[in-house]
């Protein structure tokens, strides 16, 4: 075989593993488009409940109704968890601690209408304040 040859020959396997590789890459992006549209479905499915957020200030919520004093993280996480158990304890405390250094006031669902709270932390306990035109009281 000369010179000329293998260089026919080495260009061919080039060109075939290049088609190759075209076709797999085609193929991939075909997947990735599937996936997203996946993905889109599920996330205006997901989004049109309240986020964790809001879930996890109204179990507190509930209980500072029942507890006047404050409620402990450690009674929110045992609510919470018995709501959804796809959320973590750590994942519950830390939302507790974002949400007492909030700005904007947390939207939550009670009964039938949304009302605007937000979350203080005083000590170890937690408590919700109702937000008003006025200002905030406390729950």
């Amino acid at each position: 075989m000369g010179y000329r040859e293998q260089l026919q020959q080495a260009r061919e396997i080039l060109h075939s593993e290049i088609a190759e590789l075209q076709r797999k890459l085609a193929a991939k992006e075909q997947d990735l488009r599937k996936l997203d549209s996946l993905l889109k479905e599920s996330g205006s499915q997901r989004g049109s409940g309240p986020s964790l957020t809001s879930q996890i200030v109204e179990a507190l919520y509930l209980l500072a109704q029942e507890s006047p004093d404050g409620v402990p993280a450690r009674a929110v996480v045992q609510r919470f968890t018995q709501m959804r158990e796809d959320v973590n304890e750590s994942t519950i405390r830390s939302t507790l601690y974002q949400v007492t250094r909030k700005m904007r006031p947390t939207e939550i669902m009670v009964g039938d209408g949304v009302e605007k709270v937000r979350v203080v932390k005083n000590g170890p306990l937690y408590d919700v304040q109702l937000v008003t035109e006025q200002g905030a009281e406390l729950v």
